[in-house]
């Protein structure tokens, strides 16, 4: 950041591209790492992928150039995070909506899938992704199976992930 939190200008600050210094993340560590989840977007890989019908896609990845490329830089934070060393979960979810939680939770891997999960299921998913050892080390997409109530079963929806 350009200022400290006591308004001083921070004399480390160096004007450019993201970056997110890791060192400084490690140094909360200790011998057992914290594990880090990081809710990122289905779709962040499609910009630019050729032969993808933009005419099919969420709007983000129409849109990706007039948003500022925000799922560029989602996918570029992401690299970082599985680059770190870091034990972490990238959750990449659908269209968000404000349904209320408890529909029963499709995972995918390979950002192919599209549709749309609601923010309370998404919330849920980030506290049970930090008991789950299964949803270390991985990226996966996720959207709301239609008309179905979820069993609760996490142990089985996470064990079907593959490490990144």
């Amino acid at each position: 950041s350009k200022f400290e939190y006591d308004g001083a200008l921070n004399p480390n600050f160096q004007p450019g591209l993201f970056q997110l210094e890791i060192e400084s993340i490690k140094a909360y560590g200790g011998k057992v790492l914290p594990r880090f989840v990081q809710v990122s977007s289905a779709g962040v890989t499609r910009p630019g992928k050729p032969g993808l019908n933009l005419a099919e896609e969420p709007p983000a990845v129409r849109l990706n150039e007039q948003l500022g490329g925000i799922l560029t830089w989602k996918l570029k934070g992401e690299d970082v995070i599985r680059s770190s060393g870091i034990p972490y979960t990238i959750i990449r979810p659908c269209a968000l909506t404000e349904a209320p939680a408890g529909s029963t939770l499709k995972f995918a891997q390979g950002d192919t899938i599209k549709g749309q999960v609601s923010r309370e299921d998404i919330a849920e998913l980030c506290i049970q992704a930090l008991t789950q050892p299964s949803a270390c080390h991985t990226t996966f997409e996720v959207k709301t199976e239609a008309d179905s109530q979820f069993s609760g079963n996490w142990d089985e929806l996470f064990s079907e992930l593959k490490s990144d």
